[in-house]
Formats: C-alpha cells, sequence, structure tokens
C-alpha cells in the first residue's frame, strides 16, 4: 500500500478538519494528485541541471509503489509531467493541491520519495536539497519532518 491508497477510500486532512460549513472545493481527481507527485519528484531530478537515469528510476519506483500504479502508467504520467513541468517556475499549483488534499503523513511520505530521488544519483546537489527544503515550507510541514525524511530518503550502507 503506497501514501495515497488511503486517500481516496478515507479522509483527507480537508475533510477531517471541516466541519460542513461552507463552500464545497473543486472535485480533485486521482490524475490530478498524481501529476502533481510526478511533477514534484520531476523537478527533483531536474534540479542539479543533470539528466541521470538513477534518479529517472528512483521516480518510477516511487510512483510505482506509493501511488500503486503500473510500470505503462507510471512511464506515460511521468511523459506528461515532463511536458507540463518544461520551463515552469513555480512549485506552488503542486504543493497547494498536496498540502490540501493529503494528509501530514502523505506529505511526509512525499517528502521521503523526493529525498530517495535526490539520493539516487550518489551526489545530493544543493539545489536538490533547497527544493525539498522549499517543498517542506510549502506543504506546511516542520523542519523535523524535512529531517526525518531525508533521513528515511538516504540510502542503507552496507
Amino acid at each position: 500500500m503506497g501514501i495515497f491508497d488511503k486517500l481516496f477510500g478515507g479522509k483527507t486532512e480537508t475533510e477531517s478538519a471541516s466541519t460542513g460549513e461552507g463552500a464545497a472545493e473543486p472535485e480533485i481527481s486521482p490524475e490530478q494528485l498524481h501529476m502533481a507527485c510526478a511533477a514534484l519528484l520531476l523537478e527533483v531530478a531536474e534540479a542539479d541541471y543533470k539528466d541521470d537515469p538513477k534518479e529517472t528510476q528512483a521516480i518510477l519506483r516511487a510512483l510505482e509503489s506509493e501511488l500503486g500504479l503500473k510500470r505503462a502508467t507510471v512511464t506515460a504520467l511521468l511523459d506528461q509531467a515532463k511536458a507540463e513541468t518544461e520551463g515552469a517556475t513555480d512549485l506552488f499549483p503542486y504543493t497547494h493541491l498536496i498540502s490540501q488534499r493529503c494528509t501530514r503523513e502523505q506529505k511526509c511520505a512525499m517528502l521521503t520519495a523526493m529525498w530517495r530521488v535526490a539520493f539516487a544519483d550518489g551526489d545530493l546537489d544543493k539545489y536538490e536539497e533547497h527544493l525539498i527544503r522549499r517543498t517542506t515550507e510549502l506543504l506546511r510541514l516542520e523542519h523535523s519532518d524535512f529531517i526525518r525524511a531525508k533521513q528515511a530518503g538516504r540510502p542503507k550502507q552496507n
């Protein structure tokens, strides 16, 4: 089970906190959330201005395991994310969607996946770390969540 398995069958932070008052939020499809996750992972891979196949593989693994998608779907999603994010200068559309629809646990799992992508090529770049730090803030997470995700995403030493 991945981080978003509960998302479509259970309550999100927004639903849990709502009291039923006020205007309803627009419906968000699973595909939109998948795109937001793929876009953030892709942004980490591109932050160091290098195209490394190990980082691409880390993205594919994260999307397969965390979103519970098949390889063909994940590959198409990654291609779509590349087209959508080309030239993007702002993380807000993606982080806002995730922040509004995901639990703290799900957001922390997303950070961990981002760290795994950053560590995949064996070279943690300062731009990758900066992007993950910014994402942590945009997802309204604590610095301790940033540190825990970094430790969880770090490759195991043999």
